[in-house]
């Protein structure tokens, strides 16, 4: 949640509602999780964040969408975004980071791929599921899964969201692009084949 600024939470270990369910696509949805409500101050509609299989926070931007305004608010995020809970839940204890977060530098849980040379990071690689599988299409400023600003969206016949570019310079044929999942270290190889 860096970057995310100043915001009251609350946080508390519970299953999903129906409507987080339905925004969330996460394995398990009912299971009980840890799950974090955050909103610009109490009243406000909130995003929903829930720890994912990697271990990160998942917090979709998309989630403020109808979502009900904050109540009982537990704790606060900093201007930077770093969470400070008002008392520690019961049964809780507070975790060191995981690997891939010492590792490699994240932005909501995703990790950004590329060095400033344009090379991937070392230890992460393009996911080979399937054979040499890639996608080809067009890209977008902006994600609705993370406020990084260096986020793509990207369209095939599917829809892929966070993506990230080796540089600045990225709005070319034949630019490849990674496409993340929260905290993993495999990546959707995407190639831009038009612009929007």
């Amino acid at each position: 949640m860096l970057r995310w600024g100043s915001m009251s939470v609350r946080i508390s270990i519970r299953g999903l509602t129906a409507r987080e369910r339905s925004l969330l696509l996460i394995p398990n949805p009912g299971q009980r999780r840890c799950t974090l409500l955050l909103a610009a101050r109490p009243g406000k509609n909130t995003w929903i964040c829930v720890i994912d299989p990697a271990g990160g926070y998942y917090c979709p931007l998309v989630t403020s969408d109808g979502m009900p305004p904050l109540r009982a608010a537990n704790g606060r995020t900093d201007r930077r975004g770093a969470l400070t809970l008002n008392a520690q839940l019961q049964g809780t204890r507070a975790t060191p980071p995981l690997a891939w977060q010492r590792r490699y530098p994240h932005v909501d849980g995703y990790i950004l791929p590329w060095t400033r040379a344009g090379s991937l990071r070392p230890g992460l690689r393009f996911d080979q599921t399937g054979g040499a599988q890639h996608y080809r299409g067009t890209c977008f400023r902006g994600s609705r899964q993370t406020v990084a600003k260096a986020a793509l969206h990207c369209v095939s016949d599917l829809q892929f969201d966070p993506c990230f570019a080796p540089t600045a310079n990225w709005n070319r044929r034949g630019t490849i692009v990674a496409c993340a999942r929260s905290g993993l270290t495999r990546f959707g190889r995407f190639v831009i084949t038009r612009r929007p």
